[in-house]
This record gives C-alpha cells, sequence and structure tokens, in this order.
C-alpha cells in the first residue's frame, strides 16, 4: 500500500511540474505580460541572487502569474487551509510551496522559508494574506519582514495592475531590491510594524505605476 501511494505522489508531483510549464504558457499566451523595471540593471535577471518577492493580491491569478514571469529558482508562501486540499495540494508541493496557517500563530513557515533562501530560492510572499478586488490593498502582515531581517535576504516588490481580463496586456513594475535593517531604539514588533507599512506604500506605488504604465517619479 505505502509503494502504492509513493508512486501516486510521485505522478502527480510530476505531473504538477508539466502543468506548471503549461499554466506558464497559458499566462504568456493570454495576458502578454509587459515588465518595467525601476531600475534597467534589473531586467537581466531579478532573482539573480535569493531574495523575498512581495506583491499585491488582487485575485487568486496572481500566484501563478508571478510564479510565471519571475524567471530563476522561486518558492512559494501559501496559505495551509489551500496547501492542505487534496486536489490542489499536488501543484502546490510541485511549486515548491511553503505553507503558512493564517489563523493560528506560526513560525516554522519561517524556518521552512529560510531554508528555501539557503537553497538558493527566492521566496514569494503575498503579505496581504489575502485578495482584495476593489483596488485597495490590505494592510501588510509584518512575516515577510521578520524573515528578510533575520536572515539578510533583500526585499524586491512588485506591482501588479492586477487586471486579468480577456484582451488586457498585465503590466507589472519591479522595484530595486531593499534590505530591511532594525531600527534603534524601537521595539521589535513595531519596528516589524512599521517597516510593513512602508513597504505597503511602496506597493502601492508600484501598482499605480503599473496601472499607468510607467516607472516616472519612482
Amino acid at each position: 500500500m505505502k509503494l502504492v501511494k509513493k508512486a501516486i505522489d510521485s505522478f502527480l508531483f510530476a505531473f504538477g511540474k508539466f502543468s506548471i510549464v503549461l499554466v506558464r504558457f497559458y499566462m504568456y499566451v493570454v495576458y502578454r505580460p509587459k515588465a518595467h523595471f525601476v531600475d534597467k540593471s534589473l531586467q537581466t535577471n531579478v532573482l539573480k541572487e535569493p531574495c523575498i518577492v512581495i506583491a499585491n493580491h488582487t485575485t487568486i491569478v496572481d500566484p501563478p502569474f508571478i510564479l510565471s514571469v519571475l524567471r530563476g529558482k522561486k518558492s512559494i508562501v501559501i496559505a495551509k487551509d489551500w496547501y492542505e486540499k487534496p486536489s490542489i495540494n499536488w501543484i502546490c508541493r510541485a511549486a515548491n510551496g511553503v505553507p503558512c496557517d493564517r489563523f493560528n500563530l506560526d513560525t516554522e513557515w519561517a524556518l521552512l522559508a529560510k531554508k528555501e533562501l539557503k537553497k538558493g530560492r527566492s521566496v514569494v510572499i503575498f503579505p496581504e494574506g489575502k485578495c482584495r478586488e476593489d483596488g485597495e490593498l490590505n494592510e501588510f502582515k509584518s512575516g515577510f519582514a521578520f524573515l528578510a531581517r533575520s536572515t539578510g535576504y533583500p526585499v524586491v516588490s512588485i506591482g501588479l495592475d492586477g487586471k486579468y481580463g480577456f484582451g488586457h496586456r498585465i503590466h507589472y513594475v519591479v522595484d530595486l531590491p531593499r534590505k530591511v535593517e532594525r531600527t534603534k531604539g524601537v521595539a521589535s514588533g513595531l519596528d516589524l510594524e512599521n517597516q510593513s507599512a512602508q513597504f505597503r506604500e511602496r506597493v502601492k506605488l508600484l501598482k499605480a505605476s503599473a496601472l499607468n504604465h510607467t516607472t516616472e517619479g519612482l
């Protein structure tokens, strides 16, 4: 029985990898993504070095879109309640998903994400934790800032225009890598909240820039 289960798991994992290729093809054909860079030096390869990637979260299309357009080794933090669904667990594993319990205090995800970074994989995180379709951004959870500060890896912010309509070309803006340093004299928790809020404002500007198809003034 164990051999059968192992064989099924292996098949689903391989099928998941193949599905990721198909999803990437679909994203490029249907949404024709157009990247804009705050600094042209980023155009060669955003994920040349491991980093923590954050972006706004408008719909469930955002995660596969980000994974499709960013080249290089990467993992993605996924809500544990979604990761554990049998119907999609196979593709979550194939995408190097890192499960995170968004309803309870969870520190294990950060340890898993740290291991991914050490393996040379960038880690994609949507700090809002859930989709918001009204054009605004939810408050950012500070987990990504904690991970960045505790590991020393930089954060790369991305603003998505989020308009996945038929015939619309998706634009996204990629920011420069930024380190998260501890602010002297500020309590750790408050410091992370402040830094998260600053990154939220940055992503908000990048999203607005993506909607305007320009990086002027950033």
